[in-house]
């Protein structure tokens, strides 16, 4: 075996590895308790000097299969989104059919979706609004005024 061939062997198993490290690592924000729930949105949590604010990644989601429940110290964002799918086919515009023949490949999830977000103290639980922006959800959350 040439020295160029072990070279690109070894650089592919550093990848790998790096890539196994990666995935045992990463940090998660929230629990894994329903069973029910398909996929976790991706979020970003922010915690400002006036606020707390959480943007929801939710493309693709209708706003009646949504809710926003904040309790004590808790914010939980529920709810469902249809897989996304073409009305007809592409090749046969006014073809019976609304079903793709056959799925080439599906990365986006879909179905029931959960997320659970610890809030910390000092923050007014009853003045939570929310905003809908190019498929984000912003949720904002003023901090309690000390008198």
């Amino acid at each position: 075996m040439s020295r160029k061939t072990r070279t690109i062997r070894l650089r592919l198993l550093e990848g790998q590895i790096g890539e196994v490290a990666y995935q045992i690592t990463k940090v998660h924000f929230s629990n894994f308790r329903d069973s029910g729930v398909q996929w976790r949105p991706s979020i970003n949590v922010f915690q400002c000097a006036s606020c707390f604010r959480v943007c929801v990644e939710l493309a693709g989601v209708e706003s009646g299969h949504l809710e926003v429940e904040v309790g004590l110290d808790r914010l939980w964002i529920r709810g469902y989104r249809n897989p996304p799918e073409p009305l007809q086919q592409l090749d046969m515009p006014l073809a019976p059919t609304r079903k793709p023949v056959r799925v080439v490949r599906m990365e986006i999830d879909h179905g029931r979706f959960e997320r659970e977000i610890d809030i910390p103290p000092g923050y007014d639980h009853g003045k939570i609004t929310t905003e809908w922006e190019n498929g984000l959800l912003w949720i904002f959350m003023p901090r309690i005024a000390h008198a």
